[in-house]
Order: C-alpha cells, then structure tokens, then sequence
C-alpha cells in the first residue's frame, strides 16, 4: 500500500532503528509505507513489485487485463512444485556431501503477488498502479535442532549480523534455466552465511555463563501436503474503472478546505500465492488475499499539533461496485470530527478511569498481551521474559480470555488481516488458548519453542527476507460476563463519584501502538489514540480533547479491566518486529478500566501553511 506522509517521525528516527525490541502497530493504511521506510532504514531487501507504465500513463503490470493466479501467474501449480523440490533435493545432498559442517534443513519460499492500488484526493488521481511480481526466499540451517545458527546470540554486537535470510526477485515466467541459476546461487549463499553465523554463536556460547534455555532452536514438525484449488481469475485494471470513479467523487468532499491539511481516499488490493517446500517433505500451494478501501484526513491545529483519522472498508475479493453513499458519509463523518478536533483544547497529563471503545480495546491486548508471549522471547536472555513464570497464574479478571486464532476468517462480519492457513514455516495454523477465565495458560510458537518436547503450534510468520518467528495472528479478547456497552458510561461515573475524580475518559478511536519488551528499557507500551472526550461526572455533556497517549505496564493494566462491553470489533494492522511487517488482527469488546495513564503527546513546532490551499471546481 502506498501512503502520501508519515507523521511517526520517531519510528524512523536513529535511535528508534537500532531497537528492534520495540513493536510497533499500525491500521492497515499505514503499514505498508511504514515497512517500506523501515526496511530502506535497515538495508532490508523488502519485496516492492515493479509496474511498467501503459500508453495511457498508468502503471500497470504485464498481465494486468486477464490475471489469473493459476495460469498467467507462474504456470501450472504442480510443474512449479516439482521444478523446486527436484532442485531442492539436489543442492542439498550436494551441500551436505561438501562440508565438515552441512546442512540438516533447506526450505525455500516463492511468493507471486497480483497487486492493484489506486490513491484520489480532491477529484485527481494521485497513483493508479497495477502489476505481478515473484519473489525467492531461502532458509538454510547448520549444527542440529537442538542447538543451530538461530540460536540467540548474547551480548550481540554488529560484526555478529546475518544477512543469510534472502528475498531475491525471480523472473515471472515458467521456472527454466534463470530461475535455476538464481535459485543455485541463492541457495549456496544461504548455506554459507548460515555456516558463519552456527561459528559465531559457537564461540559466543563457549565464552559465556551457562544458558538456562532447555528448548530446541528447530522443533520437529510433520510433513504436511496441501495445494489450493484452481480459483476464478482475478479482476484486471479496466475491470476497476468503475471502483475508482467512485473513489474520484468522493474525494472531490477534500476541495476547498482550508484547514485540511492532507487527505486521500485509497484503494488497495493484494493477492499473494505462495510456495513453499522443506526438506522434511512439506509442500505447499496456498493463497493469502488483503484488501481495503481507506479514507485519511489530516489537519494541524494553531499550535502546530498534526491531527489525522482514518476509516477503512476491509474484504477478500475486490469490490467492482462500492456504494458512493458509504464513502461519502464516512468521509464527511471523519472531516467533522476532524475540525472538532482542531479547536480542541489540549489535554493535562491523567491518571484514573477510562472507557477504551472496543477498536481502542483491541489494540491495548495487542500491545499489553499479544508481543509478550511471543515464544521465541522467552529465549533470549536480553528479552523481559514478563510471563515466562506465569503459567497457570492468574493475570486478569476471571471473565477475560485471550487466544490467538488465525484459522479465523472473519469477526463480526468483518474480514480479519490476520488469517493464514499454514505459517512461513509449512505448519498449519492452530487456534491458541493464551489466557482462559483470566489465568495464563499458553505462549504463540515458531519451530524455535522453550522446552524438549515443545512444538509449534502454527505461528511463525515473517515476510520473505526475514527469519520467521513467533508472531500473532487474529488476537481475540473474549469476556463470559458483558454488559450493554452504553452502561459502561454510567460504570465509570460511579468510579468518579467513588474516587473524587471530576471526569474520566473515553477512547474512541486509535492509531495503533508500541510496546517495549527488552530488559535494557522499560516492560511499557504506548497506545495512540486519535480521538478521545472527557466524560464528566457531573452529567455534563461530554468533551472533546486532544494531545495525549495512554501508557502503561502490562502485569498492573491486566488487572485494571473491571468491565467489558457486549460490542466486539476488529482492528486490521500491519504489526512490525524482526520478522518484518506483518498482517494482524486484533478483536475485543470496549473495555472499562479502573486506571490508566495518560501521558503528554510530542508535537511539531512548525506553524500551519500560511499560503491556502488551490481551489477545485466541483
């Protein structure tokens, strides 16, 4: 996805890069610029499809009119399948036969992606971009599943980097000779850097204190053969014209504001088949789709604070028709709130009651829960390990649990990101109790798991280029005692009447989050809300404020859950860690919290545009 700014300047600032233990995540909308700056800043090879411009200006791919993944995308399925496995097979005997330390595990990943993407603002066009493109990943691994070169490195300095993870473009026709000879040299590279890296963590053990981690670096799992049936083919540029000149009109509502200072209304579309083959024998064909319409408005207040929302329409296939009436009025709702929004005064910094509408909800279990039982954490002596003692201790009222599903499509009505079949690793994806009745039960695993007998249990994600590690998928928060969230408002006033406290908050939207989990820094999270109102407890009407983020710990927020709504939602993101950016789900209900607290939020010191904006003819 393509975006026209990003306002999160400390993401990509020095000295947030370096940190990678800090996650942050983000709305759909913004994931995809997001991770293309990140991987630029870092050096990363992150896949970006390339599109040739067609006579009329627009890009669009070499198949954009008749793409179908079955046939103009790479072919027929089980060719491609044996072209790679009957490769595999080869280099790695070879490999193996060649070196005092051979491989025990090769696996290679090849995604083809059909993509389309289309931006409006004020009636023009600003991008209209079709195309295909097909991406190689190899992972090579040395030593033994117990101890190999994926094992943590302690005290990790930077001559210890690996670059052995690839994401090397292929040509998209049928595999011949110069997919042979890219997979050839890919292959061989990644069995040396893996070689390099095993000596290094070698070394690096045999000089430090003895580890604690009983786990396995690479758990068993069973081999497992599955391919997706033939679908329809998949819709061509001409066949969206009439999508877009919907998405045209609607963003004509941007013209001749001049308090706005940004805004676009987008279209995006990704369909992505992916490969994947080991040398355990699983062999995969399998299909992952993302799609959403997204609206964004940004403003700057007097004092140089920059305010923006967003709304987004989520689906699995492409829309041909979308109801003009629906853009338009989310669209109007979002510039209403976003002039409020501007005048509004700036928030002191608070500690005491909040109400976190359910999106607001679901983002504060992906930041305070979600990152933290992550099993690959629990590994590495620099990680907080906050749960790795917790098992089967109580960490929230007993009508809260917590499980990642990523076997789950859909969520009230709505498509979830976050949704995959098999992981980056071949294994099936498995629903996950984490926390059942309020007691800590589980951590999300990759094949890298914490105990002798441990195993994956489906969740080892990251994009191509990337090691895969334990990741969420769809985060789901579910309480076996709701009220009707309208009474969650009363709720809180008797909490103010109870604690003196003139007013408490309400969370009605929210950017996304990040969360710390290192030992070197503080066990905190930070979750951005965009708009938030005060709620008095004397009745008076409700206040609209701006210029705070709710911060916290997450052993003391857990606790402080005293109610939930009977109103889940989703919120669809993009979530970034070392494996990359990757899409995720997170699903709860609103949320009463008996504290939570609010600090001050950064803003930009330059004063709004003094010249006014260009004036459109509607």
């Amino acid at each position: 996805m393509n975006f026209l700014r990003i306002h999160t300047p400390s993401l990509l600032s020095p000295a947030t890069l370096p940190s990678i233990r800090s996650r942050r995540f983000f709305p759909a909308r913004l994931a995809f610029p997001l991770a293309a700056s990140f991987a630029l800043a870092l050096g990363l090879a992150q896949a970006k499809p390339d599109a040739k411009p067609s006579k009329s200006g627009s890009k669009t791919g070499p198949a954009a009119a008749k793409v179908s993944l079955e046939t103009d995308m790479g072919g027929k399925t089980e060719e491609r399948l044996r072209f790679y496995q009957e490769r595999l097979k080869k280099y790695l005997r070879v490999l193996q036969k060649s070196d005092s330390i051979p491989p025990y595990f090769l696996a290679y990943r090849i995604n083809d992606t059909l993509y389309h993407s289309f931006i409006a603002n004020s009636g023009g066009v600003v991008e209209d971009k079709s195309g295909v493109s097909r991406y190689l990943g190899v992972e090579a691994r040395v030593g033994s599943p117990k101890f190999d070169n994926t094992h943590p490195m302690r005290e990790n300095l930077d001559f210890t980097s690996w670059d052995g993870y690839q994401n090397i473009r292929l040509p998209y026709e049928p595999e011949g000779k110069p997919a042979e000879q890219a997979l050839k040299v890919a292959t061989d590279f990644a069995f040396r850097s893996a070689k390099d890296q095993f000596i290094k963590i070698k070394a690096n053990v045999d000089v430090r204190p003895a580890e604690n981690d009983t786990g396995l670096d690479f758990a068993a799992a069973p081999p497992v053969r599955f391919r997706d049936p033939p679908f329809a083919p998949q819709p061509g540029r001409k066949a969206l014209d009439s999508l877009y000149a919907v998405i045209r009109k609607a963003s004509l509502l941007f013209a001749n504001r001049p308090h706005l200072f940004s805004s676009q209304i987008d279209f995006n579309y990704r369909k992505v088949k992916k490969l994947f083959l080991n040398s355990d024998g699983t062999v995969l064909s399998h299909t992952e789709t993302l799609g959403n319409i997204g609206i964004y408005v940004e403003t700057k207040a007097e004092d140089g604070m920059i305010l923006w929302l967003t709304k987004d329409f989520f689906f699995k296939d492409a829309p041909l028709e979308f109801p003009y009436d629906s853009l338009s009025q989310a669209t109007e709702l979002l510039l209403r709130r976003l002039d409020t929004l501007r005048t509004a005064p700036v928030m002191e910094t608070y500690v005491g009651p909040v109400i976190l509408q359910n999106i607001a909800a679901a983002v504060f279990t992906h930041e305070v829960f979600g990152h933290r039982v992550e099993g690959h954490r629990q590994k590495a002596v620099d990680e907080g390990q906050t749960f790795v003692t917790k098992i089967n201790q109580s960490l929230a009222a007993p009508f809260i649990s917590i499980s990642d599903d990523p076997t789950r499509e859909y969520a009230v009505g709505v498509p979830l990101n976050g949704y995959y079949r098999y992981d980056d690793e071949g294994v099936p994806a498995r629903n996950t109790p984490l926390m059942v009745d309020g007691i800590f039960r589980d951590f999300l695993f990759s094949r890298s798991v914490i105990s002798p007998q441990g195993a994956s249990n489906g969740h080892g994600r990251g994009v191509l280029g990337l090691a895969p590690t334990a990741r969420m998928g769809n985060t789901i928060l579910q309480a076996s005692r709701t009220v009707p969230a309208a009474s969650l408002r009363d709720s809180l006033r008797a909490i103010l009447k109870k604690t003196g406290k003139p007013y408490g908050l309400l969370l009605h939207d929210i950017s996304g989050g990040f969360t710390y989990t290192g030992r070197d820094l503080p066990q905190s999270f930070r979750v951005e809300p965009l708009y938030v109102s005060l709620i008095f407890a004397d009745g008076r009407p409700d206040k609209v404020v701006r210029g705070v983020d709710a911060v916290g710990t997450p052993l003391v927020s857990l606790r402080q859950v005293a109610l939930a709504g009977d109103d889940p939602a989703v919120f669809n993101g993009y979530c970034g860690a070392e494996s990359g950016w990757i899409p995720v789900s997170a699903v709860a209900p609103s949320l009463l919290l008996e504290s939570m607290e609010f600090e001050s939020r950064a803003k930009d010191q330059n004063m709004p545009p003094i010249l006014p904006p260009p004036e459109v003819k509607r």
